[in-house]
């Protein structure tokens, strides 16, 4: 079977965020490890970059780890959508739920529907945050709200449109979930919040050497009930199913001051970097990460088949 790991690479300059956000290096590294003739290829996102190495290296199967063509995080779906239109198995979500995904109002609207529990609106103390933006972009800690003075202040921040929801006060959690079509696996971090941090900051995500960083751990040993995990599993499961994902993703849920799990976020392409993300929710599920990496590319190729 011929792999190709095909991943964009990072901008030049991409203003309002770091430039590790968008580089795969190390991602692709990690997977090229354990698929010994895998072919890794970097593109900036051209179209025709992406055709000709496609047409350069015939691959059986793509491990898709296009986030940012050309630096646009918006522009994700796309490389999806072209590998579809070529008939080309790839790993990962299709497009149209890396599509929905970008969008949180519509993600929000697409859960509640399908009855998966999410945060409510038009309720104090609340959180804003970027719609069309992923990893955290932009949100500061300011961006929890007591009332709307606060609310309005923040919002003059955003150039975009923006989500606002009630800011749930329980637990947080990271769910890693993945599998075929079906969401067959499932493992819970939870996140920590330390010293009166509240929520997880672009800092917290991106800047390893920063404060927020150091304050929001994810542990995979916390104490939680069986009734609470059968909560968040199906909660997330809701998620997977609802927004139509497969191979791999995360579901971020927190508890509301009933203790009742709620999605707040569905991240169809989650970090899978050596250490972190996807890679260490299935290394702390049990598998080895040869296991996983070798279900994605048998899954990528079923699902094709099944819609040729």
């Amino acid at each position: 079977m011929k792999v190709l790991l095909l991943h964009s690479l990072p901008p030049e300059a991409s203003p309002g965020h770091v430039a590790g956000e968008f580089d795969l290096n190390d991602a692709a590294a990690g997977i090229a490890e354990v698929l010994p003739g895998a072919i890794v290829a970097g593109v900036r996102g051209e179209v025709r970059d992406v055709l000709t190495v496609l047409d350069a290296e015939r691959p059986d199967v793509v491990w898709n780890l296009c986030e940012a063509p050309l630096g646009r995080p918006d522009r994700e779906a796309h490389l999806a959508a072209l590998l579809e239109w070529l008939g080309v198995p790839f790993t990962g979500c299709g497009s149209e739920t890396l599509a929905l995904c970008r969008h949180k109002d519509f993600t929000n609207a697409v859960l509640s529907a399908a009855g998966v529990p999410v945060p409510r609106s038009g309720v104090f103390p609340c959180i804003i945050k970027p719609a069309d933006e992923d990893g955290s972009s932009f949100i500061e800690s300011d961006c929890v709200c007591e009332d709307g003075a606060a609310l309005e202040q923040v919002r003059r921040r955003f150039a975009g449109p923006v989500v606002v929801q009630e800011f749930l006060p329980g637990r947080e959690f990271a769910v890693g979930v993945w599998g075929g079509e079906d969401p067959d696996h499932i493992n819970i971090g939870e996140t920590v919040f330390q010293n009166g941090l509240r929520i997880i900051t672009y800092s917290a995500k991106w800047d390893i050497e920063s404060a927020d960083y150091a304050n929001t751990p994810l542990h995979y040993n916390s104490e939680i009930t069986p009734p609470l995990r059968a909560a968040i599993s199906e909660a997330a499961r809701g998620a997977w199913r609802a927004v139509g994902a497969r191979g791999y993703i995360r579901v971020d849920l927190r508890l509301d001051a009933g203790e009742t799990p709620r999605v707040f976020d569905v991240n169809p392409n989650p970090e899978i970097s050596p250490g972190v993300g996807i890679y260490r929710a299935s290394i702390e599920a049990g598998w080895t990460w040869e296991q996983f990496v070798h279900a994605q590319l048998e899954w990528a190729i079923r699902w094709t088949m099944h819609r040729r």
